[in-house]
């Protein structure tokens, strides 16, 4: 059960430390609605990625889901918005949890905190 809920928790802990950091830049400027429709998802996604406890494959859907979103919604962004929002979809696109290979969902749960970091400084400049 750890390990099923371990990922889970960690991508869960990612996205809401991108929405700390976005909700601290979300501030006046061009991109204020685009960066509050990205807030919007992470929140969305928190709740969702929680409620897949113990279902890894409704866990993936999430990220997926996401993914999309997070790409929709750099399609309609231009320069470092739509820049890091596009980091953001290719890291949780990425993000796939294999049950069967507990070493490889460890490396895939490290590369995604490191790249979501990346992204959510990126990101949280761009909403500033």
């Amino acid at each position: 059960m750890f390990r099923v809920l371990s990922p889970r928790r960690i991508a869960v802990a990612v996205a809401g430390a991108a929405l700390v950091s976005m909700s601290a830049a979300c501030g006046a400027g061009a991109n204020t609605a685009l960066c509050a429709d990205a807030q919007k998802l992470f929140t969305d996604y928190s709740s969702t990625a929680a409620g897949a406890a113990g279902d890894l494959n409704k866990f993936n859907e999430a990220n997926q889901k996401l993914s999309a979103d997070l790409k929709a919604l750099a399609d309609k962004a231009d320069g470092e918005l739509a820049s890091a929002l596009n980091d953001f979809s290719a890291t949780w696109g990425a993000l796939k949890i294999d049950p069967n290979n507990p070493a490889a969902a460890t490396t895939a749960l490290q590369d995604l905190g490191t790249k979501a970091q990346q992204a959510t400084t990126k990101l949280a400049s761009a909403c500033s």
